[in-house]
């Protein structure tokens, strides 16, 4: 492994910084060529979604778990009390298992996620002791707020999702990885 490419997070060491999502894709055997091709060692799954997509087509069966990380996620949740529940249910599922990705949106054209209560499901989370990797905005000072409250690290939204177009503000990231200890990719 090597050492710039290893992304250390949550007390857990992982081969690659990439993580790839289990959503969205016409067919579990082209998810699971994405998965192959990717080369990543995180995978992230929506706890939501779970029997609504994957039980029927047993996509769960079909991934190597000896292979990939399963880093449950909060997708499809707009408040916070949602985002905890769905971390609650994780954790059961996973045997106790508390390093999460939290993300609550505001819309679901955009996907942009909605600050307050993303902060709010944040608080709480970490008093109960989830290890939170938080889908946030670009924006330093939220950032920042996230690192007080005791995040693992920030995941900021870089544009708008599936726009292919790539960080708009690179100043805001710039920030984040230069004067904050919640951005874990730094090289």
């Amino acid at each position: 492994m090597k050492e710039d490419a290893c992304l250390q997070i949550g007390g857990k060491e992982f081969s690659s910084r990439l993580m790839v999502g289990t959503g969205k894709y016409s067919s579990s055997e082209i998810m699971m060529e994405s998965l192959s091709n990717a080369e990543s060692s995180i995978v992230t799954v929506a706890v939501r979604r779970i029997q609504k997509d994957y039980i029927s087509d047993n996509l769960l069966e079909k991934i190597d778990w000896n292979k990939f990380w399963m880093l449950p996620n909060t997708a499809g949740c707009y408040k916070a009390e949602d985002a905890v529940r769905t971390c609650e249910i994780a954790e059961e599922l996973l045997n106790g298992e508390k390093l999460i990705k939290l993300e609550v949106l505001s819309q679901r054209k955009t996907l942009f996620p909605n600050i307050v209560e993303t902060i709010k499901a944040a608080e709480i989370l970490v008093k109960k002791d989830f290890k939170v990797m938080v889908y946030t905005t670009d924006d330093p000072i939220v950032a920042k707020e996230l690192e007080n409250i005791g995040c693992e690290c920030v995941m900021p939204l870089g544009s708008a999702i599936g726009s292919g177009i790539g960080i708009i503000n690179e100043y805001n990231i710039r920030e984040i990885i230069e004067k904050y200890n919640i951005y874990p990719l730094k090289t």
